[in-house]
Order: C-alpha cells, then sequence, then structure tokens
C-alpha cells in the first residue's frame, strides 16, 4: 500500500474508535444517572472531552489536516478522559455493593468459599444472562 492510503485507513480506524469509545462515554453518562452528583459529572467530563477528539478529527482528510495544536488539545482531552474513567471505577469499586457488579450469582460467591463444590443441581432450569 502506498503512504496515502495507509494514512487514510489509519486515520479511519482511528475515527471508528473514536466513535465506537462516544458510544461507549454516552451509555457511561446515561448510566451514571444512578451515582452522586459528582459522578454524573465525571462521566459527563469524560463524554464532552470525547466529543471534542471526534470533532477534531472528524474533518480530516489527512494527518496533515491537524495541526499540532489540534493534537496536543487531542492527546490532553484523551488524557483527562481516562483519569475521569479511572476516578470512576474508583468510586464504583469503593462504594457500589457486590452484588450489584457481579449479578445475580452474586450470592453463589458469597454464600459458597472457593474450596467448597457448589451444588450446580439447584442452579438447572435458571436463566443465564448474556
Amino acid at each position: 500500500l502506498a503512504a496515502p492510503q495507509v494514512e487514510a485507513r489509519t486515520l479511519a480506524m482511528l475515527q471508528g474508535l473514536l466513535h465506537q469509545l462516544h458510544s461507549a462515554c454516552a451509555r457511561l453518562a446515561s448510566g451514571a444517572k444512578a451515582f452522586p452528583r459528582s459522578v454524573q459529572e465525571t462521566a459527563g467530563h469524560v463524554r464532552h472531552g470525547v466529543e471534542g477528539v471526534q470533532a477534531s478529527l472528524a474533518r480530516a482528510r489527512s494527518f496533515h489536516d491537524l495541526s499540532e495544536l489540534v493534537l496536543a488539545q487531542s492527546r490532553d482531552r484523551v488524557a483527562r478522559a481516562q483519569l475521569g474513567i479511572e476516578e470512576l471505577l474508583e468510586h464504583v469499586g469503593q462504594h457500589t455493593p457486590l452484588p450489584w457488579l457481579v449479578g445475580p450469582f452474586a450470592p453463589a460467591l458469597v454464600e459458597y468459599p472457593e474450596d467448597v463444590p457448589v451444588e450446580m443441581s439447584k442452579w438447572e432450569g435458571c436463566d443465564t444472562v448474556g
């Protein structure tokens, strides 16, 4: 492949990844409504930062279309989004009950230590999620 084709494919892949990241951040912000206001705000900031990067890169047809300033701002926004996501994960890990995180099978995980076999016959006929 010629360099312009590689560049175009790389840029298209980057834009696709940003689109997926934006969708994930939108779901994250929507799901954060059950959490305290500070968590909701952090999720909103993450989404807004990703939207900014996506908008900056959406118009580019090649990397030459992107100024050093746009690239620096994009790196900064992505770094801040990463910090925000880490903050959200820390909050969820510290303040969310374990059964909420692992779903309907939490009682089995909590009630039975790892070295005691779980009687699977009592789970027959149960619907699984996923």
